[in-house]
């Protein structure tokens, strides 16, 4: 036995010959255990108060509320239907206004059709059904969102992230309203903790991972090939512990993956009877046609879209390629022909965008456009502000930390880019959203870290001796 400074007396570890005592890293993984047990069954907890949230809000507020007529949640839920049928990528309504008509289409990416079309093949073929389905995804988002805040922060920082994805109106109105937003977020949040990963250990299967999640996003909304070039690139060309040669290698690699996934959409598109090539979808020149008329250059919609400006009812055309192209012919036009007015659109649409410009009007036009209700949208908007505070506090202290913030600006331009090129409609600010919540936990735990620091006693500082005093 020893005896401490204090008199108490400490052990020391005595060993009888040919038994070995516990190691350091015996004692370390005795002290991580418990915290890892600690955040798993907090992560679990959260995620299912999450789930259970969604599931509630969609069964009371959207149970009975009917699809569009021509609504983008009305195209995913028959095109789902046709594919679980076997109908194939068609046009979902001439397939069902034109008793069963087949005629092909690229309208949206394919990755969120798919998924409501295994939906129905297990038998839910309801359009509250699908719904419910993708609250199941919106869960996964708030577990995958408490992940990558843990990877870079710890702990709490991951459970404080979980907790306000779990609630954040901004994310779970997406998941009731029946549209490719909500795979799109848990996507993204997929790749940014990947990247995060990466960032750590650049092993060839993180990077093939990383790829992996950018590619099936970009298959959800084609915005998401831009995280390529400004995600994924700069992360590549800066990791650390690795030379030139090989970060060109895994750079490489990450494209070979986007290649094969995406490329295989792609060349399936080029055997389809379309009147012009296909990439991954033939309506982002409709998408710009309602964006680019004078409605939406000057007066209350300034920024926003217009019904009446679109080519989507062109009388007695089906091919969405002549549809595409004809928007796009006119929207550019119309660029072309008010260049002046460009910076003041642009403007409004990103002002839109992150609901700095005409906020109460966004919370008409998310109520009634976008049928997201009025005190969903209320709290929404009251949230929002906070939770994009905190985050961009987050961005700071990773930057300062010297820790990737490029995946996550590569997110915020992208849902600027989308805007800027049709319109600002809140929903394109969803994947912003979930990766703001993720650095808004690393702003809260930093501050909590802070105020316990403030908070602790200082240890008291010895009087000095006066010099010539007696002794």
């Amino acid at each position: 036995m020893q005896t401490a400074d204090d008199g108490t007396q400490v052990g020391t570890a005595q060993q009888s010959p040919g038994v070995a005592g516990p190691s350091e890293d015996d004692q370390a993984r005795d002290t991580v255990a418990p915290a890892s047990r600690r955040f798993a069954i907090g992560l679990g907890l959260i995620t299912l108060a999450g789930l259970t949230l969604r599931l509630v809000f969609t069964i009371v507020a959207r149970g009975n509320q009917q699809l569009g007529q021509v609504t983008d949640n009305r195209w995913y839920y028959r095109l789902g239907r046709m594919l679980a049928a076997g109908d194939g990528f068609g046009n979902p309504f001439i397939w069902e206004q034109q008793h069963h008509r087949y005629v092909p289409s690229a309208g949206h990416p394919p990755l969120y059709p798919m998924f409501l079309a295994v939906v129905n093949k297990i038998g839910i073929t309801t359009p509250l059904g699908d719904r419910l389905a993708s609250c199941v995804l919106g869960a996964l988002t708030v577990l995958v969102i408490g992940l990558a805040a843990r990877e870079l922060a710890g702990g709490l920082a991951g459970l404080v992230a979980a907790g306000i994805a779990a609630v954040y109106p901004n994310l779970w109105i997406n998941d009731a309203a029946l549209l490719s937003e909500t795979p799109y977020v848990l996507l993204v949040a997929l790749f940014l903790w990947s990247a995060i990963r990466c960032w750590r250990q650049p092993s060839y299967r993180r990077v093939l991972w990383m790829s992996f999640w950018v590619a099936l996003a970009s298959l959800t909304r084609s915005e998401a090939l831009l995280l390529y070039p400004l995600g994924v690139l700069p992360l590549l060309l800066r990791i650390k512990g690795v030379d030139w040669a090989g970060r060109f290698r895994r750079l490489g690699a990450a494209a070979a993956v986007g290649l094969v996934i995406i490329g295989s959409w792609v060349a399936y598109n080029q055997t389809r009877n379309f009147a012009h090539p296909v990439y991954i979808v033939s309506g982002s020149g409709i998408a710009m046609s309602y964006g680019n008329c004078a409605q939406t250059y000057s007066g209350q919609f300034l920024g926003y879209w217009w019904w009446d400006c679109g080519v989507s009812r062109l009388p007695g055309q089906t091919d969405e390629t002549v549809l595409d192209a004809q928007g796009r012919k006119q929207a550019l036009h119309y660029m072309r022909t008010h260049l002046r007015e460009q910076p003041k659109v642009i403007a409004a649409r990103v002002g839109r965008l992150f609901q700095v410009y005409r906020v109460r009007q966004s919370i008409v036009l998310d109520r009634y456009f976008e049928r997201r209700g009025l005190w969903p949208s209320r709290l929404a908007l009251w949230m929002y502000y906070p939770v994009t505070i905190l985050g961009i506090a987050g961005a700071v202290l990773l930057w300062r930390r010297r820790l990737p913030v490029s995946p996550f600006v590569a997110v915020a331009l992208t849902a600027v880019i989308a805007a800027a090129s049709t319109f600002g409609v809140t929903r394109y600010r969803a994947a912003f959203d979930g990766a703001a919540v993720i650095l808004a936990g690393v702003a809260v735990d930093a501050i909590w870290r802070w105020w316990r620091r403030t908070r602790e006693p200082r240890p008291e500082r010895a009087t000095p001796t006066p010099v010539g005093a007696a002794s």
